[in-house]
């Protein structure tokens, strides 16, 4: 505990700064209300905490298993180490480093760990304690493992030719928060911060023919704070705390209104352990910049820069060499000893670096992810190769229309292409001097040293202030969401975090934002790339006025150019952005805005993730009122808009026990369900009536859900380019089972949220805005229809036609196509569904969108509650092993209402996640059918599979309610 009461010891002057900050700062639109968060300083009052109607079931330890190191290749020279770690708390030691990196050293009371991983992930992967996410599991862990100090330890054995090169490098990806390092009783050094790696040079300590042993020494966190825990009486709770002083870390590992207090603070080895061996010249990192001509993008010029580190004594010469596809190039370099080489390769040195007629990468609904490969090797004098590096990119170019004040003009509109506009290494745009042009969106100013001439002006547009994102030279309406983190344990691996990049996909989302930078590892950043999902990625600060700075700017920096460094060959990254929800401060601005200026020179710094160019964030909570959106909020480019959103009940009854699904209690509200979600809950009970259980209640939350998620993305498609540039949810992905801001559930389900967001994101979708009733297409791809078919159709819950009413149009390419006024007609009182259809001019369905319509003065739909139960046919045709056409019917007289389809293994009888369907939530009337798409996981034969059907009023299979099994991960 001494951390802590050391830390808030030390915080009485930091207080006093902070207050101090909100007073003078110029952009804190709102902070005033705020008083600095520190979080508890003691644990809440036993009262409050929430409780389960059943006792939590302690697992059973696993048995120790014999270590087992594996050594991996995973690239020329470099091997992975992997298996065979072990870890204990170093509580239960006396022994130093030296001792335990012994060979000698006994190991039989360590567990046997998961690297990469968490300090956690092992203690429950061993049976040590209970899976945190299900119930209240996660109470029954102590938080003292965020105040503990661990170690972690493996053997390795190298062959005699790796023993033999002349320099060994041992590299940790990523560890958190801080660590020594032991090798063969020797102390390598020290790792600190999350996000930087440590290299290692390890010649002449490796043994040839026996076993080398690691030792690591994990340090926790300085500021671990008291997590709050969310219950009825003790309400939300604050978000973060004194974490946020130990950026860069996890800060919402304290606990947030969406995720709990991670007891270890997700502190260990959490990403992978590498040994390379190279010839004393190693390629410390490599950029690839890729120029286009724009608008002409039949041409690209390509820069290739490397740093080469000389770890030897004396001059060194070599060769560096390229190689991309069949284009090579060379140079002969020599390195100074213990110095860096920095080489670059340019088009006009090289003229095969100029490629003709590129395959482009492009984001999600614009074009294909096409990728080139860079195989760079250094070669020492003799010929031999001293080292190898791999560097997959995308050719594309990122531009960016923004405001901007100069000095002889303010509110200047201004295409910024940072290869042009940074060529001198230095930062365009002041932003700590910005100004306000309109409520709460403030513009950045022209640094005084910058020639005006440089910058490209441009026509104030109907979209000014606010900033749009280009891609090769294309306007792209960013859509898509926030992800907090991508898992509350970090079980981050390729497996794990791909299906979620695939839904995202699907959906029609082409971005996420890495709020607080919390997903930070190569395996988030490569599918990113080949998603297609554009990353508008943070750093690790939040909120200005309410969370606190960091303590340590220098180790802020270290991480930040590490993460910059390490990542900036990935297609997918578009801005790098300082923080969360305010400007930081002052030394951070210019260290981040210089650094990026100089060692990035391709993307947008964007200090802050809001009120820059960008409309304020929020809100979060649900809206009785649709029309809202579109009245009131949709405006610019949002990185946080949100609304709750409870998962199915086969979801619900995998993270709690039987006995608290309902009611809802307890358990619920540590599953985020908190206080700021009864408009949402008193919305159920109007419109649909008040649920009687558990399934009552998902059911009619998931219309709420389509129908909330629908109209964020419809309202800001009703202004696509005047005044809407993007938006991005709060949030698209879970970090653990929650009942708030998702789009789908962590065990990868797929709810109303999902489908209403899926359907609004529609890269050609036709829409009817809910404020004034007009029909529109809003068009987010580079396809153009001509004479295409816009129909508007209104049926009674019978499925009777009552209404019709359409038009032939051509739909320009991404932009909004006005159709007509809606029009509807007076009609008899009741509950009507409005079924939008757009058709290409072959007759090809292009876009179908329903909504419900009441013309009664009464506006619910518990109509819907009187509908008799209906069960549905279907059957699956195989196109591959993983790719089917479901045919869904309604055989009934009776509509089918917000049909939901499950595919179910039936060799287990259980729901087969992920699953991927092309829809859900839709209608089907009388007699009609529709075709859906469905793809499943590989190495599930489909012959094997089965459709259970669910919906408002459609006849469920009886296994759907006994879904209790946990993921496994």
């Amino acid at each position: 505990m001494n951390n802590i009461f050391s830390a808030l010891k030390d915080l009485k002057t930091m207080l006093i700064m902070g207050i101090f900050m909100i007073i003078i700062s110029p952009n804190n639109a709102g902070a005033q209300t705020y008083k600095l968060n520190f979080g508890l300083s003691v644990a809440q009052d036993t009262a409050t905490i929430p409780k389960s109607k059943v006792a939590v079931k302690m697992p059973e330890r696993k048995k120790k298993q014999k270590p087992n190191t594996i050594l991996k290749e995973i690239s020329n020279g470099e091997w992975l180490i992997s298996k065979g770690w072990e870890l204990i708390a170093a509580n239960q030691l006396k022994s130093t480093g030296e001792d335990i990196s012994n060979l000698n050293f006994k190991s039989n009371s360590w567990l046997n760990a998961t690297v990469p991983g968490t300090v956690l992930t092992t203690l429950v992967d061993q049976g040590v304690y209970p899976d945190p996410y299900f119930g209240l599991n996660n109470l029954a862990i102590p938080d003292s493992l965020a105040r503990m100090d661990w170690w972690y330890r493996t053997t390795f054995k190298v062959t005699q030719q790796q023993a033999q090169m002349k320099d060994s490098w041992l590299i940790f990806k990523g560890i958190n928060y801080q660590a020594e390092i032991f090798l063969n009783g020797k102390k390598l050094g020290k790792i600190k911060g999350a996000f930087t790696k440590g290299e290692f040079n390890v010649k002449g300590l490796l043994k040839e023919g026996d076993k080398n042993v690691i030792a690591v020494h994990i340090l926790p966190v300085n500021n671990p704070g008291i997590p709050h825990e969310e219950s009825p009486l003790a309400g939300t709770g604050p978000n973060g705390g004194v974490l946020a002083l130990d950026g860069p870390t996890f800060i919402s590992s304290e606990g947030w209104d969406w995720v709990p207090g991670i007891r270890d603070r997700n502190i260990g080895i959490w990403q992978d352990v590498s040994i390379k061996f190279v010839d004393e010249l190693t390629i410390k990192s490599t950029q690839v910049i890729t120029d286009l001509n724009l608008p002409d993008t039949t041409q690209a010029k390509l820069i290739v820069r490397a740093e080469v580190f000389n770890a030897s004594k004396n001059v060194k010469q070599g060769i560096l060499k390229g190689e991309i596809g069949n284009v090579s190039f060379t140079k002969n370099i020599q390195v100074e000893p213990g110095k860096s080489l920095t080489v670059s390769f340019t088009p006009e040195e090289y003229k095969q670096l100029v490629f003709n007629n590129p395959r482009l990468w492009w984001p999600n609904g614009y074009g294909k992810q096409e990728f080139y490969h860079l195989n760079l090797t250094v070669s020492v004098a003799n010929g031999a190769t001293s080292d190898h590096q791999e560097v997959r990119f995308g050719i594309r170019e990122f531009s960016y229309d923004m405001t901007i004040d100069m000095p002889n003009a303010s509110a200047q509109r201004i295409d910024h292409n940072p290869i042009t506009d940074l060529a001198g290494g230095k930062p365009l745009f002041d932003n700590i001097n910005r100004r306000e042009v309109i409520e709460g969106v403030w513009v950045p100013r022209l640094r005084a040293n910058i020639p005006t001439e440089r910058i490209k002006k441009i026509e104030t547009d109907a979209v000014s202030p606010y900033l749009v994102v280009k891609v090769n030279g294309v306007p792209i309406f960013c859509k898509g969401g926030n992800w907090g983190m991508d898992d509350g344990m970090k079980r981050s691996s390729r497996k794990n975090l791909e299906p979620y990049f695939k839904l995202h996909n699907d959906a029609g989302f082409n971005m996420i934002r890495n709020w607080t930078g919390e997903s930070t590892q190569a395996s988030f950043y490569e599918l990113a790339d080949e998603y297609g999902m554009l990353v508008w990625n943070d750093f690790w600060i939040s909120t200005e006025g309410y969370n606190l700075y960091p303590q340590d700017n220098e180790l802020f920096m270290r991480n930040a150019e590490d993460v910059i460094k390490k990542f900036r060959n990935h297609p997918s990254i578009v801005i790098w952005c300082a923080r969360n929800e305010g400007p930081p401060q002052e030394v951070i601005e210019n260290g981040l805005a210089n650094f990026i200026a100089k060692e990035d020179g391709t993307r947008l710094y964007q200090p802050n993730s809001r009120n820059l160019n960008l409309r304020p964030s929020g809100p979060w909570h649900y809206l009785s009122d649709p029309t809202v959106y579109y009245s009131k909020i949709a405006k610019g480019f949002s990185t946080e808009l949100g609304t709750p959103a409870v998962p199915t009940a086969t979801s619900i009854r995998k993270m709690m026990s039987p006995e608290d699904t309902w009611p809802i209690g307890d358990v619920w509200y540590y599953h985020d369900l908190h206080d700021g979600q009864k408009g949402y809950r008193n919305a159920i009970d109007s419109l649909y009536g008040v649920p009687t259980d558990l399934d009552d209640f998902c059911k009619k939350a998931q219309l709420i859900n389509y129908e909330s998620h629908r109209a964020m993305f419809e309202a800001w498609n009703s202004k696509q380019w005047n005044s809407t540039t993007g938006l991005l949810l709060w949030m698209t992905h879970p970090a653990w089972p929650s009942t708030v801001w998702q789009v789908y559930s962590w065990d990868y389900e797929t709810f109303g949220a999902y489908f209403g967001a899926k359907k609004g994101c529609e890269p050609i979708h036709i829409q009817m805005n809910l404020d004034d009733k007009k029909v529109v297409v809003a068009n987010t791809s580079l396809r153009k229809i001509v004479k295409a078919t816009a129909s508007l159709v209104m049926y009674d819950l019978e499925g009777n036609e009552k209404y019709r009413k359409q038009q032939v149009l051509d739909i320009t390419a991404n932009q909004l196509t006005n159709c007509f006024p809606s029009d509807i007609p007076s009609m008899k009182e009741g509950v009507y569904i409005v079924r939008l259809l757009l058709k290409d001019g072959r007759g090809n369905l292009v876009s179908e969108n329903d909504y419900w319509h009441n013309t009664t003065k009464e506006q619910n739909y518990n109509d819907l509650n009187r509908l008799a139960e209906v069960t549905l046919g279907s059957t699956i045709k195989w196109d591959t092993q993983n790719n089917g056409k479901v045919l869904i019917t309604n055989p009934s007289a009776i509509t089918a209402v917000a049909v939901k389809l499950n595919a179910v293994d039936l060799t287990t009888n259980q729901i087969i996640l992920p699953a991927y369907f092309s829809e859900g939530y839709f209608n089907l009337l009388p007699g009609e059918r529709k075709e859906v798409n469905l793809t499943i996981p590989d190495g599930i034969l489909n012959d094997k599979i089965k459709i259970a059907p669910d919906g408002y009023n459609v006849v469920r299979t009886e296994f759907l309610t006994k879904q209790t099994f946990a993921k496994e991960k």
